[in-house]
């Protein structure tokens, strides 16, 4: 059975040859790199299945290690257990909010990687809130797809890496 269009766009591999007159995402064909030579590790603190699966498909496809935690307390784990490079937060989590995972990542590890908050909620108050937090970035998720996303984690890790070494 071929493929729909928007399989197209979120599963490239699956959809067979490309089809005339559709983009597709762009496979990057090698793991993105850390400074250290690994693959950046991204953790998505995200508790809608459907949403992190699709985030962590085409992070994956795109050369990145992901790992996923559906609470703010798996994702506090995560980090205890291992580095990720960078943390793609939800703001609407089960156990407590995503500003309270960013508020007790500040005081419990201050030297943690760069958040960027992705929420359907876009008011300026939450954004300006999230900033103040630390939040590298704040995007609405029905504004960016995850093909943006992935193509700005390098970047966002990056300006992470220079804010650590600048305090």
């Amino acid at each position: 059975m071929a493929a729909g269009p928007a399989l197209l766009y979120w599963f490239p591999d699956e959809a067979g040859p490309a089809t005339a007159g559709r983009s597709r995402t762009p496979y990057l064909g090698h793991q993105v790199l850390a400074r250290r030579g690994s693959a950046i590790h991204v953790l998505m603190i995200e508790d809608d299945a459907a949403i992190a699966e699709m985030y962590r498909l085409q992070l994956e496809h795109d050369g990145y290690t992901v790992t996923v935690a559906t609470t703010g307390e798996l994702g506090f784990s995560t980090l205890s257990g291992s580095t990720p490079n960078i943390v793609l937060l939800d703001l609407l989590l089960p156990d407590q909010s995503g500003f309270e995972v960013l508020a007790s990542l500040n005081a419990r590890l201050p030297n943690h990687p760069p958040v960027v908050i992705l929420s359907n909620y876009g008011e300026p108050s939450m954004i300006d809130k999230g900033r103040a937090l630390g939040a590298v970035e704040y995007l609405v998720k029905s504004r960016v797809t995850p093909a943006e996303i992935s193509g700005q984690i390098p970047v966002w890790v990056e300006r992470g890496r220079r804010g650590r070494q600048e305090s």
